[in-house]
């Protein structure tokens, strides 16, 4: 589970949640310096929480449009990766859209839809995007050349993150748009990521199994599980109403997924690997620093997960 921002309140809930290992997202991007990555897992260990997850990584801005500096940017993230993995961190999730804003093109034109009694939560409307324009000093590159540039990190960086026992987990685009403000985005469909994986077929070259992205692509989420099985390093347990160009994010229990019939998917395939709740609604007596990210959201869903999980692992064994 993840606690974001990780304040002394949110990580003791997370304990009295019973969960023992946490994810650690900063968008800012992880620093490479082994000093301060041991204090990130300090904080956590004094909680009572194993640091396994890092979300999203080191910096790679100048890496996914090949700016200048994307070589010395490429070796601090193989740095990264080997204290990454002395410190007990197993896997990276990480995206490849352009890096151009706070959360890297993860984009909602709205944080205050209603949802299920009147939660407050994000959604996309892409009649809502009016303004289109190149983001200020970017330069944009043919689609190709993106597919071109992830293709020469993964040859870089898994043989490292192999060295390190370190899985990378790479997330879709969010949403699952070919482009974006002049700028492409390459990783948003089932035929991408078949792409991405044939790249490197190492272990370490692995997704991130994010729900609500393929649920706004209109795609059937068990069937996916299915189709990537051991290519899962990461699952993102989040749901939506609606399609890519027009939905709003819900509750785990109250989209248009078949949350049932993904847990059994998961337990079929022997998934053993980290989940978490992803987006929460903003619930009445809330106070959120990070949209999406508000506790009793991710409390009431970690609950619903859990439920589910035994659920189908009961299921299944008394079947």
């Amino acid at each position: 589970m993840v606690a974001h921002p990780p304040t002394d309140t949110n990580l003791t809930i997370l304990r009295q949640l019973g969960v023992e290992e946490a994810v650690h997202y900063d968008m800012a991007g992880l620093p490479d310096d082994l000093d301060a990555l041991t204090a990130i897992r300090a904080r956590y260990s004094d909680f009572g929480l194993r640091w396994t997850v890092a979300e999203s990584g080191p910096p790679i801005d100048r890496i996914v449009m090949s700016k200048s500096g994307w070589q010395a940017q490429t070796e601090r993230y193989k740095k990264t990766l080997g204290h990454l993995g002395r410190l007990g961190v197993e896997v990276v999730a990480y995206n490849f859209m352009p890096q151009v804003s706070t959360d890297a093109m993860v984009v909602r034109t709205a944080m205050d839809r209603q949802t299920r009694g009147n939660a407050l939560t994000s959604g996309f409307r892409l009649a809502d995007v009016t303004d289109r324009t190149l983001p200020h000093d970017e330069v944009a590159i043919p689609r190709e050349s993106m597919w071109d540039n992830l293709e020469r990190f993964l040859n870089d960086v898994i043989p490292a993150a192999e060295a390190a026992g370190v899985q990378m987990a790479l997330h879709p685009d969010d949403p699952p748009l070919p482009e974006m403000c002049g700028l492409q985005r390459i990783v948003g469909s089932v035929e991408d990521f078949d792409r991405v994986l044939e790249i490197s077929k190492s272990p370490a070259n692995s997704m991130t199994m994010c729900f609500g992205c393929f649920a706004e692509a209109g795609h059937d989420i068990p069937s996916l599980i299915r189709r990537w099985a051991a290519r899962i390093g990461f699952v993102h347990v989040r749901d939506i109403r609606g399609r890519w160009d027009d939905f709003i994010e819900t509750f785990p229990d109250d989209g248009q997924t078949d949350m049932f019939a993904a847990f059994e998917a998961l337990y079929d395939i022997g998934y053993a690997g980290p989940l978490r709740s992803d987006h929460a609604p903003l619930m009445a007596g809330d106070d959120v620093e990070n949209d999406g990210y508000a506790i009793t959201g991710h409390v009431f869903a970690m609950g619903y997960l859990r439920g589910l999980a035994e659920s189908v692992s009961k299921a299944r064994s008394n079947g």
